[in-house]
């Protein structure tokens, strides 16, 4: 499992950034916040999702470096959660089945495995529970918080280490040459994607997240990522401040994001 992302050495980082970002991100957008809905029901992922990062410290800051950013990270957030949504609407599918092919067993299985659950008979499964784990996270939240994780892909660790959003990995770990020791390594954007929600998806710190999300599912297919951003816990010891941040960098991005999610989607 992912380890939680509880970084001493970051909080410094971040509040460089955050003095950093009011001098030279610059707004994409001069309205104030808005919230942002979002259903993957419709959508699927035409892009081919680049490998690895540009070198994006060759940009210049502000509006050039972050489309070049988004334009590499979202249309793998869009792959990553199109692969998770067609895991859970077949688990809807299969919910109320009264019996279950050997095929289907296996497959459920594997999903439940996936997620940190066991599920060796179907009628005794917590499925409240694994529903709220095997679900997306909203793009423009992965991506603004991608964003902030990084400065826009161009931290050490993301240049470095690939890593996008300050992922630890754990005591069992071996230093690498070239790489930040302590923080999880990986040769794809893919690969740092995923990852990232496995951890959202499985790591008890983020279990308040996905009973928010779990809860608007019951009410509409759509999920709001500034109520999102609002219940996250346990990312930062920053704690409401990160929270504020992620809503700033959110609203200064929201355009900027849309523009590459449209260019990464095509609705059906």
């Amino acid at each position: 499992m992912p380890s939680r992302t509880m970084r001493t050495k970051a909080v410094f980082a971040f509040l460089f950034l955050l003095l950093f970002s009011s001098l030279s991100l610059g707004s994409t957008s001069t309205s104030t916040m808005l919230k942002k809905e979002y259903s993957h029901k419709a959508v699927q992922s035409t892009n081919q999702a680049q490998t690895s990062l540009p070198d994006l410290r060759k940009y210049p800051t502000g509006t050039p470096r972050k489309k070049a950013f988004l334009k590499t990270v979202v249309p793998v957030i869009e792959k990553v959660n199109q692969q998770i949504m067609e895991e859970r609407n077949w688990l809807l599918s299969v919910r109320k089945n009264k019996k279950w092919s050997a095929q289907e067993l296996r497959q459920l299985a594997q999903i439940c495995d996936s997620y940190g659950m066991k599920c060796n008979n179907p009628q005794r499964i917590n499925w409240d529970k694994l529903l709220s784990r095997v679900d997306i996270m909203p793009t423009h939240l992965v991506a603004t918080q991608a964003a902030t994780e990084s400065g826009w892909g161009t931290s050490q660790l993301a240049t470095q280490n690939g890593n996008l959003f300050g992922m630890r990995c754990g005591s069992g770990c071996q230093a690498k040459q070239g790489k930040v020791k302590g923080y999880s390594v990986y040769s794809s954007v893919e690969g740092t994607v995923t990852a990232y929600m496995k951890n959202m998806n499985t790591h008890n710190a983020y279990e308040s997240l996905r009973n928010s999300r779990a809860k608007q599912r019951k009410s509409t297919d759509e999920l709001d990522t500034t109520k999102l951003i609002n219940d996250m816990k346990g990312y930062s010891e920053l704690g409401s401040t990160y929270n504020r941040y992620l809503q700033e960098m959110y609203a200064s991005n929201e355009e900027l994001i849309t523009q590459a999610q449209k260019r990464a989607i095509t609705r059906i």
